[in-house]
C-alpha cells in the first residue's frame, strides 16, 4: 500500500514545483530545493534510529525526486534546444548507469562499513551537487517572483490539445509495461519463486540498469522507425511471456527486457519534446503529460500483486509485454502526426 501511494504524492509535489519553476526558473529549483533535499534526506537516513525518523527521510527523498523531475527536462530543452530529444534520452542512460554504480557502491559500503557510515559518506558526497547547481544558477533563472494567481492558472489543464492527451495516454502504456514489473513483480518473483538471495537480486538489477544504459548510449542515433518499433515489441512480448517459466534462462530474459527498455526510451523522450518543448509553461506541461502515467503506476502496483496471486505470474508478465507493444506503435503513430 505504501509503494502504491508514492506515485500520487510525487505527482502533486512535482506539479507544484513545476509551476514555480516556470515562473522563477528551473535553476532555482535545483539549487534551493533539489540540492538541500538530497543532502538532508541522506543525512536523516544516516542518523535515523526510529520509524518516524525514517519516515522523515522518505519525505525529503520524495521532495528530492519531485524537484529533480519537475525541471530536469526543462533544463535539457533550455541548454540543448536543437537536440532536446536526444539529450533527454542520453540523460536516462546516465541515470541508469549512475543507479547501477551507486547501488553497487552503497551495497559494498553497507556490507563492510555498516548502514550509518555508508549513508554518512553519501550525505557528504551529495554536497558536491551544489557545484553544478551554483554554476547554472544564472543560466536558468528568471527575474520574477511566483504569484499565487499565476501559479493556479498555469496548473489548469484545460485547453490542452487532443494530441497532447493522446501522447499522455501513450506514455501511460510505457509505465504499465515497466513500473509494476521493476518495482514489485520482479523482486517478489525472484525472492519467492526463484529463491534468489538479496545479493543475487541486487546484482541482477544492477546488470539490468547497466544493459539499459549502454543500449541507450549505443542507439542514440538510430531512427525511430516502424522496424525499430516492431523489433522492440517482439523482443518484449517474447521475453515477458516466457519469463515466469524460463528457469535457468531467467537472467537472459531479464537482460532482454533491459535491452528493450534502453532501446525504446528515445520514443518516450521524443514524444515529450514534440508536445511540450515549445510551451510557455514547459515544466507544468511535462508534469501533466505524466498524470495518467502516475495514476497507472498507483493502480498497477496496488493490483499487480493480487493479480499474480489470482492468475499466476505468466499472464501478468505477458500483459506487460502487450502494454509495451501498444506503447511502441502508439508512440510511432504520434511522432509521425503533425502537431
Amino acid at each position: 500500500m505504501v509503494l502504491s501511494v508514492l506515485p500520487l504524492v510525487f505527482l502533486f509535489a512535482r506539479l507544484l514545483l513545476a509551476a514555480v519553476a516556470d515562473q522563477v526558473g528551473w535553476s532555482q529549483i535545483f539549487l534551493l530545493v533539489n540540492w538541500p533535499a538530497t543532502f538532508i534526506s541522506t543525512a536523516i537516513y544516516a542518523a535515523a534510529n526510529s520509524l518516524s525518523a525514517f519516515f522523515a527521510g522518505k519525505v525529503m527523498e520524495g521532495l528530492r525526486d519531485a524537484s529533480y523531475w519537475a525541471v530536469n527536462r526543462t533544463a535539457i530543452f533550455h541548454l540543448s534546444p536543437e537536440r532536446g530529444g536526444r539529450e533527454a534520452t542520453r540523460n536516462n542512460a546516465i541515470i541508469w548507469l549512475a543507479t547501477a554504480l551507486g547501488s553497487a557502491a552503497a551495497g559494498l559500503g553497507i556490507t563492510f562499513a555498516g548502514f550509518s557510515s555508508t549513508t554518512l559518506v553519501l550525505a557528504l558526497v551529495s554536497t558536491a551537487l551544489g557545484i553544478p547547481a551554483v554554476l547554472l544558477w544564472k543560466t536558468g533563472r528568471r527575474n520574477s517572483k511566483p504569484q499565487t494567481k499565476s501559479l493556479v492558472k498555469s496548473l489548469d489543464p484545460r485547453g490542452k490539445s487532443r494530441t497532447f492527451w493522446w501522447v499522455s495516454v501513450t506514455l501511460m502504456f510505457n509505465s504499465l509495461a515497466t513500473y509494476p514489473l521493476v518495482t514489485l513483480l520482479l523482486p517478489v518473483f525472484m525472492d519467492q519463486q526463484m529463491g534468489y538471495d538479496y545479493i543475487t537480486i541486487g546484482v541482477l538489477f544492477m546488470l539490468y540498469n547497466i544493459i539499459a544504459s549502454f543500449t541507450t548510449f549505443f542507439t542514440l542515433k538510430a531512427p525511430l522507425s516502424l522496424k525499430r518499433a516492431a523489433f522492440q515489441s517482439a523482443v518484449a512480448l517474447l521475453a515477458s511471456t516466457f519469463l515466469a517459466g524460463s528457469g535457468l534462462f531467467f537472467p537472459s530474459l531479464i537482460a532482454a527486457l533491459a535491452f528493450v527498455r534502453g532501446f525504446s526510451v528515445a520514443f518516450f523522450e521524443h514524444l515529450v519534446v514534440k508536445v511540450a518543448s515549445n510551451s510557455k509553461n514547459v515544466s507544468v506541461d511535462i508534469g501533466w503529460l505524466h498524470v495518467p502515467m502516475r495514476l497507472a503506476e498507483f493502480s498497477s502496483v496496488l493490483s499487480a500483486g493480487f493479480l499474480a496471486q489470482a492468475v499466476g505470474y505468466t499472464p501478468v508478465f505477458a500483459a506487460t509485454g502487450v502494454f509495451f507493444a501498444v506503447f511502441s506503435f502508439m508512440s510511432l503513430h504520434q511522432l509521425r502526426e503533425q502537431y
